[in-house]
């Protein structure tokens, strides 16, 4: 099935696409930059790899990638990077029964003195499948 329909314009035919716009238009707004887009604050903001399956219910699975800007502050219903015994945990801030905890699809840990927050993730970098080829086309992309 073809992403492209003609279509009459003044009898004339004319043919436009579904799919993205022609990167040669770029241009007209400037350089895209994933960094103008996504980061509001360059300074306070952070890459981290997702490690576990541990929020899979929210889409977030080992592999991705979280910005997580360390500016932000925790509020119910974010999705918080917090420091428990020197390790870097991911999960929703939730309030239950009156306490707040970072939840995860196995667990809720109250957020104590003994857990600091760390940030807030902003945006979630999924992943897509590559096909057969997979890692191996990955790696010659990021070359």
């Amino acid at each position: 099935m073809s992403n492209i329909r003609s279509t009459a314009a003044r009898g004339m035919a004319v043919e436009t696409t579904a799919s993205f716009p022609n990167p040669a238009q770029d241009y007209f707004e400037g350089q895209i930059s994933l960094d103008r887009h996504l980061v509001r604050r360059p300074t306070s903001t952070f890459v981290l790899r997702v490690s576990s399956d541990a929020l899979a219910s929210m889409g977030i699975r080992a592999g991705d990638e979280l910005l997580v800007d360390r500016a932000l502050s925790p509020a119910p219903g974010r999705v918080l990077v917090v420091l428990l015994d020197d390790e870097r945990r991911l999960g929703r801030f939730d309030v239950v029964d009156g306490v707040a905890v970072l939840a995860t699809d196995h667990e809720q840990i109250p957020l104590t003195s003994d857990v600091e927050p760390w940030g807030v993730a902003t945006v979630l970098l999924h992943h897509l499948p590559l096909g057969p080829a997979g890692e191996r086309e990955r790696r010659n992309i990021a070359r």
